[in-house]
């Protein structure tokens, strides 16, 4: 009978110490079933002390997790019509609300060749799901972790300043050392005469020069535009002066083969020693070693060499005025790079960027240079200046674009911004609707109020807010909820690795669906090849900008009245190189 078969499963059930549940229908229809009985021990495993709930198919199911109740149904109907034993898992909500995770082995009892009923035999495998679990995440964990924790500069392989940096500060806190910064610059042609692509070999084979004179085991970056910095920790027992000399004579000695006839660079070096606990900060000990290599140019000398770090006064009123100079002499110069509307496949925008000139006087990316603006307060009036000179340009050109604006977090907390900015739209007669302004290093966002109310405004006169660098500010997060931002730009860390790195892919993937979500458009930095943009275009990236979709050029207004466009001369230094 149907009962010995059922009760004998049962029983070999209880002796392994599983649970079992029984079903015997009175209809075709599993769902109108007649009998259904469980074991003491499948009770407890649902949470339920034996004999204290009367089993039924609508209680059965009202125990199963929602999230599995379609499957089980499933597997259970499949089992019966298939006449087919099958196992399978879920989830049960026991009465106190923990989830508890259930094996269930399923048999089709039988008489007479004939199926007429169903067991269930059935355990609790939380421990067991759990730790399956925790294998899967720790391999996908594993698989995302990038192996190398430094931040790379993406031509030359080398440290980026933030991570150099970051050493520097790690040694004075502990052991001290010295930092060098070697300044470079092209002596045997004029920079004009060398292309974006001879700027990149050149770049490479400067790097590959410097990682041959200190070794692998020396930390050495890329600090800025013709700018190597190179850490000495005190344990290496290394003479910093004599290595920076020994840098420069190489450099300076070394034939570049880049074209023909070949390059030479001409090459100073700075050194500041520092010993552990200074006051001074890793960006205070960079400054000071770039100035001494500034000095050392100006002295016509190989290396000038500072003892001690220079005090915060002092270095202040340097940096100071040097930024002053370069804002009052109009040292700087605007570029555009298209970015391309990844919908349309067309270019729709241009983002204005700033270069500055150098020592040499040669134009250069401006990255160490704004650094030192937003420490020392100084980089408002950058910033006022870039707004008036691109309005102006836009202002005198066609406006068949939407141009892009960079602005600091730090500047935000000036009440005058708005007025200067909204004033410079008016006497430039440049269309708002034609501008997005970029809020860059947003964690330097210092009054929220200040902020709020000048992206609350642009948005007024009709202008777009973007968010730069998105991912990498401390409370990017944050600024999402009160600030009408209408772009994020993915910061180019994420990008451009993005074809070798499932991490990155995991995080650019959810940094669009979060922007979409919120009403946000999405753009990629630093897009560097045709496979990156089929990537970002699979994640749902609105936009895409860098060296893939077009390079930066310069910016000249043409002054025939009947034309009015902006035109892009084909000679820019490349982005983040070593000449800039």
């Amino acid at each position: 009978m149907v009962v010995d078969e059922a009760t004998r499963s049962a029983r070999a059930a209880e002796l392994a110490k599983l649970g079992t549940i029984i079903w015997t229908p009175g209809t075709d229809a599993i769902e109108g079933a007649e009998h259904l009985t469980w074991s003491d021990e499948m009770a407890m495993i649902f949470g339920h002390a034996p004999g204290t709930l009367r089993l039924t198919f609508d209680a059965l199911v009202e125990l199963v997790h929602p999230d599995d109740v379609h499957r089980v149904r499933h597997v259970v109907r499949a089992a019966w019509i298939q006449k087919r034993p099958d196992e399978f898992t879920f989830r049960v909500i026991q009465p106190g609300g923990s989830v508890r995770h259930v094996q269930i082995h399923l048999e089709i009892v039988e008489s007479a060749g004939k199926p007429t009923g169903m067991i269930a035999t059935g355990e609790d495998v939380t421990s067991f799901e759990l730790a399956r679990q925790e294998r899967r995440r720790l391999t996908i964990r594993s698989r995302m972790l990038s192996a190398d924790l430094a931040e790379r500069d993406i031509l030359t392989g080398l440290s980026t300043r933030s991570y150099l940096t970051d050493e520097v500060d790690r040694a004075r806190r502990s052991t001290g050392g010295a930092l060098i910064i070697v300044t470079t610059e092209p002596s045997t042609r004029p920079s004009d005469a060398l292309s974006d692509a001879d700027r990149d070999e050149l770049t490479a084979s400067v790097a590959g020069l410097l990682r041959a004179i200190v070794g692998d085991k020396v930390t050495c970056g890329l600090v800025g535009a013709g700018l190597w910095g190179v850490l000495v920790t005190s344990v290496e027992h290394t003479d910093a002066a004599a290595l920076a000399a020994r840098i420069v004579d190489r450099f300076k000695r070394h034939l570049f083969g880049i074209r023909q006839p070949t390059s030479r660079l001409n090459t100073w070096a700075g050194v500041v020693h520092f010993h552990g606990d200074v006051h001074a900060s890793g960006s205070d000990l960079l400054v000071d070693a770039e100035h001494a290599a500034y000095d050392a140019r100006a002295n016509a000398i190989p290396v000038t060499v500072l003892d001690e770090p220079v005090l915060d006064q002092d270095r202040i009123v340097r940096c100071r005025a040097r930024v002053r100079r370069a804002v009052a002499s109009s040292r700087f110069a605007l570029y555009a790079q298209p970015i391309v509307d990844l919908r349309l496949n067309q270019v729709t925008r241009h983002e204005i960027l700033l270069r500055v000139r150098n020592e040499t006087d040669e134009l250069v990316a401006p990255w160490a240079f704004l650094d030192m603006a937003e420490r020392v307060g100084e980089i408002l009036a950058v910033d006022k200046w870039v707004v008036d000179h691109a309005l102006e340009l836009i202002g005198r050109g066609a406006q068949t674009s939407h141009y892009q604006v960079n602005i600091s977090g730090k500047s935000l907390a000036d009440p005058g911004l708005l007025s200067h900015v909204t004033e410079s739209i008016q006497r430039h007669h440049v269309r708002p609707e034609c501008l997005t302004f970029e809020i860059t290093e947003t964690a330097l966002i210092e009054n929220r109020n200040e902020a709020l109310g000048f992206a609350s405004g642009i948005r007024e006169i009709g202008c777009g807010l973007a968010l730069d660098d998105f991912g990498t500010g401390y409370a990017t997060l944050s600024h999402l909820k009160y600030l009408p931002v209408d772009l994020i730009k993915i910061d180019g860390t994420f990008v451009s690795d993005l074809q070798r790195s499932p991490a990155n892919q995991a995080i650019v993937s959810s940094m669009v669906r979060l922007g979409h979500d919120l009403g946000i458009q999405v753009a990629a930095e630093h897009v560097q090849d045709e496979e990156t943009i089929e990537l970002l275009k699979n994640c749902g990236v609105d936009f895409a900008q860098g060296y893939q979709t077009g390079r930066p050029q310069p910016i000249a207004a043409t002054p025939e009245p009947p034309v009015r466009s902006i035109e892009f001369e084909f000679r820019l230094p490349p982005q983040y190189t070593a000449l800039g």
